[in-house]
């Protein structure tokens, strides 16, 4: 915790917090300003994992026990009750709505099969009719998803009923090696499942970086519409949980793509949080903005005015703020794609106005609570 990028602890303080953590407390050091960001982790000289212990600790609070927020619920996809997810595909064409049909079904045997998480599935035309990709057979069940939110809102029963959901289904492939477009499912079948749920499954798991990294240097890609910005890199709290191979792979495909990129302040395994992941320590925006703001303000130091990210919750976190600071996100996936020769019909910048309609039909769950035992992945 001394090596926290957030808390600023020097050693005492933060032998004495682990300590009460251990004991069964929460530290109010952390209860005030812990971003939930997993980097911790990194940081452990026993190999352990703080962060799961503070996010127990924050979920043992006595009045979660008693009733959560209604709209935490709602992001867990498999938990009964209304779901932000699917009130997004509900949103689709039909033309778009068949796609999801159809990766739903389980490809023929291939050597590498494509897994588009749950925010994928919104650029599910665009994903189909990619040249870049066309090599991939696509499979993604519109009702499953890698369990990121689950996990980090210290859903643990739910977290691991999805867990096995899962399992069931990418079980069944006959591939070697799955190449996932977000990063965040990298880091859940790679590393926090197999740590978490003691699932291992029976395929290498890449990261699309990688893999349009991997074909860059086979020579069979070459950028097609070179990037032509200048961005600060931004990288999301799974970065630390991937390592600093996966850091340079993020780079060096960056800079494959022909684009111009700063460091910020804070990167790397000090890199800060876009501040969703915190809001469920106290569930307050506020918090969030705050993190936020001094995320911003490392950008503006590095003297540009636009930001890489790779993680599609960074982008819808940061894009509110983002519109006010006059501060353009770029959302890599997309720009990588492009820059080597796709066509983008659905950018991410879309997902803005339905997510807005998705939770404005949902209103009412923000003033509902829900009794914590009924959040059961069925």
């Amino acid at each position: 915790l001394s090596r926290c990028p957030v808390l600023n602890l020097g050693k005492a303080e933060a032998r004495a917090a682990v300590k009460e953590l251990v004991e069964g407390g929460l530290p109010k050091q952390l209860a005030r300003a812990c971003t939930l960001c997993m980097k911790c982790n990194t940081y452990c000289p026993e190999g352990l994992r703080p962060y799961e212990l503070i996010l127990q600790r924050v979920s043992e609070q006595k009045d979660r026990q008693k009733a959560l927020p209604a709209l935490l619920p709602y992001f867990l996809l498999g938990v009964p009750g209304p779901n932000f997810f699917k009130d997004l595909y509900a949103q689709l064409k039909p033309g778009e709505k068949a796609i999801l049909e159809k990766w739903g079904q389980l490809p023929e045997p291939s050597r590498e099969v494509l897994w588009i998480g749950c925010i994928g599935r919104m650029f599910c035309r665009d994903l189909e009719n990619s040249r870049v990709l066309s090599s991939l057979p696509k499979f993604s069940p519109k009702n499953l998803c890698c369990g990121e939110l689950h996990y980090r809102t210290g859903q643990w029963e739910a977290f691991l009923a999805n867990t096995q959901k899962l399992a069931g289904a990418l079980n069944r492939l006959d591939c070697e090696r799955l190449v996932c477009y977000c990063g965040s499912c990298t880091t859940y079948l790679s590393k926090i499942i197999p740590t978490a749920a003691g699932i291992q499954f029976p395929f290498e798991t890449v990261s699309l970086y990688q893999w349009l990294l991997e074909k860059v240097r086979a020579g069979e890609l070459s950028p097609q519409h070179p990037l032509a910005f200048k961005a600060a890199v931004h990288e999301s709290c799974y970065v630390s949980e991937l390592g600093e191979d996966f850091a340079d792979t993020l780079r060096q495909i960056y800079a494959a793509a022909g684009g111009e990129f700063v460091e910020l302040a804070h990167h790397g395994n000090q890199a800060l949080s876009c501040g969703a992941a915190g809001v469920v320590r106290d569930f307050s925006l506020l918090s969030a903005l705050k993190t936020q703001a001094r995320r911003f303000a490392e950008v503006k130091d590095a003297g540009v005015r636009e930001v890489a990210l790779n993680c599609p919750g960074c982008y819808l976190t940061l894009a509110p703020q983002s519109l006010v600071r006059r501060i353009r996100l770029r959302y890599m996936p997309e720009e990588l794609l492009r820059a080597f020769g796709d066509d983008i019909t659905t950018p991410i910048s879309g997902l803005l106005p339905r997510a807005a309609l998705a939770f404005a039909r949902r209103a009412p769950l923000v003033f509902k609570k829900v009794d914590p035992k009924t959040l059961a992945v069925t």
